[in-house]
């Protein structure tokens, strides 16, 4: 199995509260806050979710892509998408 990220066409600035308590600015400046998938949702893809794949690295707002891999010649037999 192979995993991967798939970024979607999502900015950044579409990640906002659920609430709707963040509607007064544009969602350029999000630095210091703490955004999560149950409190936070895209408006342009509510589907996405923000995933970091490795500490230390940025979240992105994403979907994983699986992929199974036949041994002998390395050829792609299965694949899916699903939340990240």
């Amino acid at each position: 199995m192979d995993g991967t990220l798939i970024e979607v066409w999502a900015s950044q600035k579409s990640f906002r509260p659920k609430d709707g308590s963040g509607n007064d600015d544009d969602g350029a400046n999000f630095h210091g806050q703490k955004r999560k998938n149950d409190t936070h949702a895209s408006t342009s893809d509510p589907d996405s979710r923000l995933y970091r794949k490795a500490a230390g690295r940025e979240a992105k707002l994403c979907y994983m892509g699986h992929a199974t891999m036949e041994n002998r010649h390395g050829l792609a037999v299965a694949g899916r998408v699903t939340h990240s």
